[in-house]
């Protein structure tokens, strides 16, 4: 498993690296690792799921070669995220938040976005995976984007994912899947642990 520590440290590598080759490179960063990054109710994760704006083919070689130097599997920075994201999600000016530059500012090599709180909110609906047992589950992500984003009610959740992905408005899954949310959330106690926190769009959908 990586930690934040871990991952801070790779990103700082491939900013060093990517800089000295005259290049700033772009990735999102989505999922747990995304979570892990940015949010308080996450703390490792076993890879970074991370697409890269421009430059895809540079990002991969040069996390290999992070990867060889380190005694990482090769693909702890994988695109394979990419067939779930959004069809009306552009580019990261849309839906994105800047959560970090590598090395620095001043030697800009590496800039890392995550999506915001509703982006991810989606991903996580469409593609969740409901198992209250097994840790820090999709329905536990979700629990706690919920109430980042301040969504109180089941058609508001539908509503997430319906402004992300067409398909959500006809997914059968998809409501059985928040019937099972709803059920849980319902066990929540109120100020249960710290206020999830994570940055981008508050507020629940209209």
């Amino acid at each position: 498993m990586l930690t934040v520590e871990d991952i801070h440290s790779a990103f700082t590598d491939l900013g060093v690296r990517a800089f000295a080759m005259g290049k700033t490179v772009e990735v999102a960063v989505y999922g747990g690792s995304a979570l892990m990054l940015a949010s308080n109710f996450r703390v490792a994760s076993k890879d970074v799921d991370a697409v890269a704006d421009t430059d895809q083919s540079l990002v991969d070689q040069l996390a290999r070669e992070i990867a060889v130097e380190r005694g990482w599997p090769s693909d702890w920075l994988n695109d394979g995220v990419r067939t779930y994201l959004s069809p009306h999600v552009d580019d990261l000016a849309q839906h994105h938040v800047l959560f970090g530059t590598y090395p620095d500012e001043q030697s800009p090599g590496l800039r890392v976005f995550v999506p915001t709180a509703a982006y991810l909110l989606a991903m996580k609906l469409m593609a969740m995976r409901i198992d209250p047992a097994g840790g820090h589950s999709d329905l536990s992500d979700i629990l706690h984007l919920m109430a980042v984003t301040g969504t109180t009610t089941k058609e508001q959740l539908q509503a997430f994912a319906e402004q992300f992905y067409p398909e959500a408005r006809v997914s059968g899954r998809l409501r059985l899947g928040i019937e099972a949310i709803w059920t849980e959330r319902q066990k929540q106690q109120p100020g249960d642990g710290d206020a999830p926190r994570y940055p981008g769009r508050r507020g629940p959908t209209p």
